[in-house]
C-alpha cells in the first residue's frame, strides 16, 4: 500500500492550518501558546524531511553518482520524533481545560530548563544564559506548587515534577493513549521506530535484507503511513486551538475528508486489537 497521496493532501493541509495564524496578535496571557506555533513548526518540518527522504539520495564520486538509495533506516527515525512531538503537542494544547493545558506547559517548560542546567559549558555567554534560566526555574517552580492541579500528585510526584520530570506518571504509551490511539497499535508501531533510533537487531536485519530499491520503498511507507496518521490527528486538533486553522480546515473538503479517513481511534482498531 502507498501513502504518497494521501501524505502529499495531509501535508497541503497542515502548511495552511499551520500558517493561518500568522499575523494574528497574542496578549500576554496567552504566550504559552507561542510554543504550540513551535512544536507544529517542528513536527510539520519533520514530515517535510521524511517524504524527501522517501524520494531517494544519490551519492556522487568524481562527478557521477554511484549509489542511489532509499534511507528507509532514518526515515523511522525522523517518523518517532514526529510521533513524539505530536504526543507533546496534544498532552499539552489538546485539553478542553485550558488551565490544565498551562499548567502542564510550566511543568514542560521547566522540565527543559532544568535539563539544560545539566549542560557543561565553557562559553561564558552560555553560562550567564544559564544563570538567568535559574530565576525562571524558582519563578515556575513557584507557580506549579501553587497551582490547584498540583495536589493531584502524591508527595514523591511532586518532588519529581519540580526537578523537571514533566511526564511524572505517563510514559509514551500512556501519552499515545491519552491522544486517542489504540494501546496496541501505539505499542506496535512505537517499538519498531525505537527500534531505528537505538539501533536494534531487526533494524539493522531490515537495512541489510533490503538491497533494491523497491524494497527500500516499501519499507519506507510503513513510516509514510505513520506519518499520515499523525497528520490527521494533528488537523483535528491545531483547528480545535485556533479558530483561524479551524476555518481552513473546515474549507478544505478533500484535506478534511482524508484527515477523518486515517483520524482512527481505539474503537476503530477494536477488530483487529482487541480479539
Amino acid at each position: 500500500m502507498t501513502y504518497s497521496k494521501d501524505y502529499q493532501i495531509l501535508l497541503d493541509l497542515m502548511i495552511r492550518l499551520v500558517g493561518s495564524p500568522a499575523g494574528q496578535k497574542i496578549c500576554n496571557e496567552d504566550a504559552w501558546l507561542n510554543d504550540a506555533q513551535t512544536l507544529s513548526i517542528k513536527l510539520l518540518r519533520h514530515l517535510i524531511s521524511m517524504q524527501t527522504c522517501s524520494g531517494g539520495a544519490t551519492v556522487e564520486h568524481d562527478g557521477k553518482p554511484v549509489i542511489w538509495f532509499i534511507d528507509h533506516a532514518s526515515i523511522k527515525v525522523i517518523a518517532r520524533a514526529a510521533l513524539e512531538t505530536y504526543l507533546v503537542f496534544f498532552y499539552i494544547y489538546g485539553q478542553s481545560d485550558k488551565e490544565l493545558s498551562k499548567f502542564r506547559h510550566k511543568t514542560w517548560v521547566l522540565g527543559g530548563l532544568k535539563d539544560r542546567q545539566k549542560m557543561h559549558t565553557t562559553i561564558e555567554e552560555h553560562k550567564e544564559k544559564l544563570s538567568q534560566e535559574k530565576q525562571q526555574i524558582y519563578k515556575l517552580q513557584s507557580e506549579i506548587e501553587a497551582s490547584p492541579y498540583i495536589k493531584y500528585f502524591t508527595n514523591k510526584q511532586r518532588k519529581q515534577l519540580l526537578d523537571g520530570n514533566w511526564k511524572i506518571g505517563n510514559g509514551w504509551s500512556s501519552l499515545g493513549v491519552d491522544a486517542g490511539f489504540h494501546e496496541t497499535y501505539f505499542n506496535n508501531i512505537y517499538s519498531y521506530l525505537c527500534g531505528y533510533s537505538h539501533s536494534s537487531y531487526i533494524s539493522a536485519l531490515q537495512v541489510g535484507q533490503a538491497q533494491d530499491i523497491k524494497e527500500q520503498q516499501e519499507l519506507s511507507q510503513f513510516a509514510l503511513g505513520v506519518g499520515v496518521v499523525i497528520m490527521a490527528h494533528f488537523s483535528f486538533t491545531y483547528s480545535a486551538l485556533f479558530e483561524p486553522a479551524s476555518k481552513v480546515f473546515n474549507a478544505d473538503v478533500v484535506g478534511k475528508e482524508i484527515a477523518d479517513k486515517w483520524h482512527f481511534g481505539p474503537s476503530d482498531l477494536a477488530h483487529i486489537y482487541n480479539r
